[in-house]
């Protein structure tokens, strides 16, 4: 394994002539990654890097200088000796003297923001320099979320870039985008990684999940990490079911049973190298899944059988999910304890990670899995640290799914806040211990959320306000239109919380909720959002059913001409019962009335104010002189949120405004769309060119329909987002009037939510329901929602049109 990692390194790319690199033997792959990135700056002979113990750094930096040092932190500084300027690299780990290094190229002018995309100086600078850095938390790490299907989910799955296992070689394609990816985590000073397992799916006909093949790719990719010193843990639920997820317990039954299963793939997971292990709690997001008491004691037995080494348990949002058997400890709560909380009630040293979803910080109004915000989740953590418990924050960059990435929608500078303001409020809580730090949910670096990833481990590692973030982040940029864009960002992210997080109109305007409908629907995000017909079809189902959807509830196109909700949400509605159960079959025009008034006083000076802001903060980037690759992915995404602002404003107006009317401004309306989409498929395909796929094996997948194979969806995590599949959803709904909720489905519930994607036997359900729900005799609504055959076809609203 050792000569494997050493040939990896190696197959960096030989060292040109340029600065000299000293390192301590131990420091052997640090080394090599030295001379890879300064090798190519011949002209700069005359630079020394010390990188440890070694006797060049001796004079600069002394023994008791290193060990008065605190775990992670570093020393950086040079002098002129004899015409030549040495620069000493100063830590008391491995990982410690890689973060001076980094630090120290990011001096130099390089840049490393978008792993795929570093930024490289023309020419090293004259430099002299005194560092001393010190981390602000323990714990600094990314989940890197493999359940969707990302840049890097093949390679760490074991997969190669077609979804395949047989041929090592060609797995090994991907691992120089891994080794650039660490490169990132070095530089953002992370010293922890995870990612989630997936298991094999149940129709491939394969044997892969837990072979002794598997196990090598993982061992190769943990060393990777190791040689650095960024320690790698590994996500695997006790029960989880969706979304192909592999788990300790595949097969629930008797407690000796379950034992056994727990003990043996715990046992093959540290085989592979890994440090520490993740978990989760419920069958599913929504769903407890086993009985209480006994998911404690699998909790239990997991951290014994890793000993020292850390149980990280995500304690999610999601809200409506119980406990049987144990009691809310909090003083000021009473009652049965909410499920996502259970590991409190286990080994005291597992460590418990309240996890936040969404552009929503801990403070901010939340209307998303049940919540109106996340008041409780920040009581619970403020808990966790009195009782002196290990916590670690688990907010996210990036959703994904049909939220914010896929659309695609700028909201890189608003999370980025959100990690801001967060990381202030964590530290300002009191606790018989501190926080121990952050894991943050990443679900890819495109169109800016590079921006947000970046941004959330900065203040993991130091304090910092938004502003001096962005300065900081940007620093390879000249220093005038570094600083003008560090502004425009922080604008951005203050107007984003405004009108899409609050619902605020200038003169601190409060926009009220949609008659019938959650709190969400009364801030500009609910409406930019994509959706397609399982997400619609679950967001009105939680409605009816007085659930929380996971995501924040709107007026839909529909429920502005429409008199009453679709057959399949009247029957849901009906069960609930209660006074609703007349108008569900029924319906009320007084309900659908309310809804266009309300429109016209509230969401409709919303959105345009929504439209309005957002032109005039793109249009300020075209003001900054910034050449260079980060900024115009920058510009180009704060164009494509205008664009999608002027589409959603335009479609909502038609529909409320021009039901059976063919005015010239209803045609207007049409008209404005049709050409800001035009517009946004433009710049999509452009920015396509310059996301740093090439450096992928089959790069392009991300941006592509293919077989539901390592995850569960059918497409890359980019697919939406490169066609534009929201949007052209959206118009086609408005154009053609179509009331069915499941209209353009492209995710597929059995494929989704049952272990491994479903078996034969399930897929052979769900084809016998997709018959008896849409046949040639009838067409039940929900039909569409059990899955898509193929690829839908995107433009043209023939092809788009459901019957």
């Amino acid at each position: 394994m050792e000569r494997m990692i050493r040939l990896l390194f190696f197959n960096l790319g030989a060292a040109a002539l340029g600065p000299t690199i000293r390192a301590h033997p131990s420091l052997w792959a640090l080394q090599r990654i030295a001379e890879q990135h300064l090798g190519q700056f011949q002209e700069n002979s005359s630079l020394l890097v010390a990188l440890g113990a070694v006797p060049e750094a001796r004079e600069l930096v002394t023994k008791a200088e290193v060990e008065r040092l605190a775990p992670d932190a570093f020393l950086l500084r040079s002098r002129n000796v004899a015409q030549q300027t040495v620069v000493a690299c100063a830590g008391r780990s491995a990982r410690a003297v890689g973060y001076a290094f980094f630090e120290l190229l990011q001096l130099l002018g390089f840049g490393f923001l978008h792993p795929l995309l570093p930024v490289v100086p023309s020419a090293l600078p004259e430099l002299r320099v005194e560092v001393h850095e010190t981390p602000r938390w323990e714990f600094r790490g990314t989940h890197y979320h493999t359940q969707h299907p990302l840049e890097l989910t093949n390679l760490l799955n074991g997969y190669d870039g077609s979804g395949q296992t047989d041929c090592r070689q060609c797995w090994a394609k991907g691992l120089k985008a891994w080794q650039d990816y660490l490169d990132w985590m070095m530089a953002q000073k992370q010293n922890y990684i995870e990612w989630m397992l997936l298991a094999d799916r149940h129709s491939s006909k394969t044997n892969f999940e837990l072979s002794d093949e598997r196990r090598e790719r993982l061992r190769i990719l943990v060393a990777a990490a190791h040689a650095r010193g960024i320690e790698v843990g590994v996500d695997v639920p006790l029960s989880l079911k969706q979304q192909h997820a592999l788990n300790l317990l595949p097969s629930p039954g008797r407690q000796s049973h379950n034992e056994e299963q727990v003990r043996a793939r715990v046992r093959w997971l540290r085989s592979c190298g890994f440090d520490h292990l993740g978990t989760e709690l419920g069958t599913t997001e929504f769903t407890r899944g086993l009985h209480a008491a006994e998911m404690v004691r699998l909790l239990n037995i997991t951290q014994e059988e890793l000993g020292p080494q850390k149980v990280l348990v995500k304690n999610h949002c999601s809200t409506n999910q119980y406990a049987d058997g144990f009691t809310d400890p909090r003083p000021s709560h009473s009652g049965v304890l909410n499920f996502n909380y259970l590991n409190y009630f286990a080994d005291p040293k597992i460590v418990s990670m309240p996890h936040t979803v969404q552009a929503y910080s801990l403070s901010d109004p939340a209307p998303t899995y049940g919540n109106a915000d996340f008041s409780d989740l920040r009581n619970w953590t403020s808990f966790l640290l009195q009782q002196g418990r290990p916590v670690v924050f688990y907010p996210e960059t990036a959703y994904w799914v049909n939220y914010d990435i896929s659309v695609p929608l700028f909201l890189a500078p608003t999370y980025a806040s959100d990690r801001v303001e967060d990381a202030d409020s964590l530290d300002a809580m009191s606790g018989t211990v501190p926080l121990l730090g952050q894991l943050n949910f990443e679900s890819g670096w495109q169109w800016g959320y590079w921006l947000a990833n970046s941004a959330q481990a900065l203040v993991a590692w130091r304090r910092e306000s938004l502003q001096s973030a962005f300065l900081r982040l940007l620093r390879f940029m000249p220093q005038k239109p570094r600083v003008a864009l560090a502004q425009l960002l922080v604008e951005f992210a203050a107007e984003q919380r405004r009108l899409l997080v609050k619902g605020l109109r200038r003169g601190g305007v409060q926009t009220p909720p949609a008659p019938g409908v959650g709190p969400g629907s009364a801030t500009a995000m609910a409406y930019i959002q994509g959706s397609e017909g399982l997400s619609d079809f679950a967001s009105l189902a939680a409605r009816y059913l007085g659930e929380g959807a996971p995501q924040p509830d709107r007026v839909h196109f529909m429920e502005l001409w429409r008199e009453v909700p679709s057959s399949s949400l009247r029957l849901l509605q009906a069960i609930q019962g209660g006074s609703a159960v007349t108008d569900a079959f029924l319906g009320t025009d007084r309900l659908r009335w309310q809804r266009q008034s309300w429109f016209q006083e509230h969401l409709r000076p919303l959105l345009a104010e929504t439209n309005a802001t957002f032109a005039e903060l793109a249009r300020r980037f075209e003001r900054i002189p910034a050449p260079g690759k980060a900024f115009q992915d920058l510009a180009v995404s704060a164009r494509m949120l205008s664009l999608r602002c002027s589409q959603v404003l335009a479609l909502y107006e038609y529909s409320a405004m021009c039901r059976g009317k063919e005015t010239e401004f209803c045609q207007s309306r049409l008209t404005l769309s049709r050409s800001v989409l035009s517009a946004a498929q433009a710049l999509a395909e452009e920015r396509a060119e310059h996301m740093g796929l090439e450096a992928l094996d089959r790069g392009t997948r991300v941006l592509e329909w293919s077989e539901p194979i390592p995850t569960a969806y059918s497409y890359g995590y980019l697919w939406a987002a490169h066609t534009l599949f929201y949007w052209r959803r959206d118009q086609e709904m408005v154009e053609q009037q179509i009331a069915d909720v499941c209209f353009g489905a492209i995710n597929d519930p059995v494929e989704l939510g049952l272990a491994g994607g479903g078996g034969p036997w399930a897929r052979w359900a769900q084809s016998v329901m997709q018959s008896a729900l849409s046949n040639r005799l009838w067409h039940v609504e929900l039909a569409k929602c059990l899955g898509p055959p193929t690829e839908p076809k995107l433009g043209a609203a023939k092809d788009m049109v459901m019957l």
